[in-house]
């Protein structure tokens, strides 16, 4: 969402999440930051950062972080390395 400053995109994302969390949808948000305009998708991997952190939290027993740990190396492969540096949680 873009827009003017003050022009309410903040509201509506809120208004918006109400209905998407209601449906068992999951909702991540990310901030441009102007300081951070080298590393490429900053608000992306924010988004997912916080989004992993709480996945970790929540997870339980270390055994399924271990599991959860596992499926990703074996879905994404060396990239994982790659997204790892963008996502430190992940």
């Amino acid at each position: 969402i873009s827009g003017a400053s003050g022009s309410g995109k903040s509201l509506l994302v809120y208004e918006s999440r109400k209905h998407m969390l209601a449906g068992g949808g999951i909702i991540l948000s990310g901030k441009f930051d102007q300081l951070q305009q080298g590393t490429p998708f900053s608000a992306f991997a924010s988004a997912f950062d916080v989004y992993c952190g709480t996945l970790l939290e929540d997870s339980g027993p270390s055994s399924i972080v271990g599991e959860l740990a596992s499926n990703l190396r074996s879905s994404l492969g060396r990239d994982v390395h790659h997204l790892t540096k963008l996502i430190p949680n992940l």
